[in-house]
């Protein structure tokens, strides 16, 4: 499965210090957005482990975020991913890798999500 997700409201980073109001808005809003993507790419259909590969392709002005900062903005993504998912998001910690990929015009989140299949013997 993989899913394309814009890049996340400037109030969803650590950095940012708006109104909690606001925050929980785009906090929402992110996580309702991702969620949808992912059930629409059929993230229902996806049962046991699973390995989560997600690229932040940066907008292409301005500077790069760091790693730590992209992944902090994405939580309420990973959220939503979760939820589609219909697991704990806490689940999928260890099986989670975090790049920072190529520019893109706006801006955008790839998340690549596979079952991970054991050696059958």
């Amino acid at each position: 499965m993989r899913i394309v997700a814009p890049w996340p409201h400037k109030d969803l980073s650590p950095n940012a210090r708006p109104h909690h109001m606001a925050l929980a808005r785009a906090k929402k809003a992110y996580r309702r957005t991702v969620w949808a993507l992912a059930l629409e790419a059929g993230a229902q259909g996806l049962t046991g482990p699973l390995s989560v590969r997600v690229i932040f392709c940066p907008k292409g002005r301005g500077p790069v975020p760091d790693l730590d900062n992209a992944v902090a903005s994405f939580k309420a993504g990973q959220d939503g991913l979760a939820d589609a998912l219909g697991v704990n998001d806490r689940d999928l910690n260890g099986s989670i890798t975090h790049l920072i990929g190529d520019r893109c015009k706006d801006g955008a989140v790839i998340v690549e999500v596979q079952e991970m299949r054991g050696d059958v013997s």
